[in-house]
């Protein structure tokens, strides 16, 4: 008798096993907004939008991606990840084919973010603290930019001047001159690892920047003339950003399964969705929709109707 109780309590830890997804660690709609693209351990998934139904499963040359992330063009995909301590690097993708162009990386450790300067050059940030600038055309690397202390965790490009910011597991934020390599500046008032990035659009006047940290807190930086802005402290942790389309508001992705939006001219949040039972691990804002897609640590997507505020 016990053993046959066992043997069922074993069957249903196996079904309750298997039922559960890996992290939703990327997500992105494509720039028709008919479609979503999802990472995780699983691979490379694309999905039908609105309905969110799995339309196609795509073979990618890595166990673990981190980031997906579109040209500016639209026709190119980039999809970043790697094995931990042993190797970081993004696949490149034609779109909407999903026919491989090529693999860029030589990292140590995995890339955890992409960032596209224009079509053809891409920058890869990766826990092995390096940040590379390559060329997509020719699958070769331009430029490195070395100078974190620890993992880079994410990157982004301030408009069309050349300069880049980047966050990392030192805490640390840095500006660089990406033609020359050059390092312009540090900031060190986070008091934990930086989670990512994003470069405020349709600014006007200096460019703003957007950064969470595993410090519960969200600040709003002018990179280019060494300013801390304002910043807000959250009770959970934020794990994923991205802005509004016109950049009035930022919506944070929280460790306590809540979506909340925020004011950058104030710090003040100003609304507050509960999305997940877990932990959001990914955002991305429909391009002309007010929706947002949010990915889960149990592999789950939902979508976000900003405006109404109802998930579903």
């Amino acid at each position: 008798m016990c053993r046959m109780r066992f043997l069922w309590l074993l069957v249903c830890m196996t079904r309750m096993a298997s039922a559960i997804e890996p992290p939703m660690s990327a997500i992105v709609f494509a720039p028709d907004g008919k479609s979503v693209v999802a990472g995780s351990q699983r691979g490379l998934a694309i999905y039908s939008w609105p309905n969110l139904e799995l339309v196609r499963s795509v073979d990618v040359s890595m166990a673990n991606i981190h980031d997906v992330v579109f040209a500016p063009d639209g026709k190119r995909l980039a999809v970043a990840g790697g094995d931990p301590a042993v190797n970081g690097k993004a696949q490149v993708l034609a779109w909407p084919s999903c026919e491989p162009i090529g693999v860029i990386g030589d990292h140590k450790d995995c890339v955890m973010k992409v960032a596209w300067r224009d079509n053809t050059t891409l920058a890869t940030a990766s826990l092995d603290r390096e940040v590379v600038l390559w060329d997509v055309e020719r699958l070769k690397a331009v430029r490195r930019l070395g100078g974190h202390s620890s993992g880079v965790t994410t990157i982004d490009f301030i408009g069309t001047s050349g300069g880049a910011v980047t966050g990392g597991l030192d805490n640390s934020l840095r500006v660089w001159e990406s033609d020359s390599g050059e390092m312009v500046r540090s900031f060190n008032n986070h008091t934990g690892p930086i989670q990512g990035l994003a470069v405020r659009p349709n600014s006007t006047g200096l460019p703003v920047v957007a950064t969470i940290s595993e410090d519960s807190t969200v600040r709003f930086w002018q990179p280019t003339i060494g300013r801390m802005v304002r910043f807000t402290k959250l009770n959970s942790v934020p794990l994923a950003l991205v802005w509004i389309g016109d950049g009035s508001r930022l919506a944070i992705g929280c460790s306590d399964g809540h979506v909340r939006l925020i004011d950058p001219e104030t710090s003040l949040i100003d609304a507050d969705f509960e999305v997940f039972s877990d932990r959001v691990c990914s955002l991305a804002i429909h391009p002309t929709d007010a929706m947002i897609i949010a990915g889960s640590h149990q592999g789950q997507i939902k979508r976000v109707d900003y405006v109404a505020g109802n998930p579903d």
